[in-house]
């Protein structure tokens, strides 16, 4: 590869990483309250329906999302150019693919905040069962509408994964250890392996489920730019 693309993927992967550490942040204000044990679901919480979260938090997510969605762009452009060029076809689908997950990453996470806030609005107000059933009528309803979205954002990153293990990219396949795919997994699994060990449920299993994804971005774009980094300055000793 040319030696000036390792100067590229560092930058891009250091702004994906900027914007992919934002998006966390929003999950983080949504997920890190304290826990009880009635507790049930992502916003049937304590926390919410006392009124006691603030609802400056969904709104602070909101623009901390819009940010870093638009970083995120530059993590895209990172993952594609990591694919040998002879794929072209590949190359291009899990393009845009990212570009769509770009484009509905905030709407997500609009949609997870504007449940926060809907629940913590409405809890002291209507009581919580009202409020309750209020919200998980619209997350029902809604539900339909954002799932089919989520297939581009796996495509995105499994595609890459899959051209990775088969050694169609310039990493090594050890860079397997720090991929999104690896990371969400094992993000996502711990708290419910906890769980299903009956650990007592506490808030880092929700945070660490709720960020999974943007958390296991933030890894592999630093790792991706200090592998690029490293074999950089390799390449260059040896010229």
């Amino acid at each position: 590869m040319k030696t000036e693309k390792p100067k590229k993927l560092i930058r891009w992967y250091i702004l994906g990483a900027i914007g992919a550490v934002l998006m966390a942040a929003g999950d983080w204000l949504l997920g890190c309250v304290p826990l009880q044990k009635t507790d049930t679901s992502l916003f049937n919480r304590a926390c919410y329906l006392s009124g006691s979260y603030g609802l400056w938090r969904p709104v602070l997510t909101v623009g901390l999302g819009a940010i870093g969605g638009f970083l995120y762009y530059f993590a895209v452009k990172a993952l594609n150019a990591d694919i040998d060029t002879k794929y072209r076809k590949t190359k291009i689908i899990q393009y845009l693919c990212g570009i769509f997950t770009v484009a509905v990453a905030l709407t997500i996470h609009t949609w997870v905040a504007t449940m926060a806030w809907f629940t913590t609005y409405l809890g002291p107000r209507i009581g919580e069962e009202a409020a309750i059933a209020a919200v998980t009528a619209y997350q029902d309803g809604m539900l339909l509408a954002i799932a089919p979205m989520y297939v581009p954002m796996i495509l995105a990153f499994g595609i890459h994964f899959v051209m990775l293990l088969a050694g169609k990219t310039w990493y090594s396949r050890w860079m397997l250890a720090f991929h999104p795919v690896t990371w969400n997994i094992l993000l996502a699994g711990v708290p419910d392996i906890a769980q299903a060990m009956q650990v007592p449920v506490d808030t880092w299993m929700s945070v660490m489920s709720q960020s999974s994804t943007n958390t296991a971005i933030v890894i592999w774009c630093i790792a991706a730019a200090v592998y690029a980094r490293n074999n950089f300055k390799r390449k260059e000793s040896l010229t």
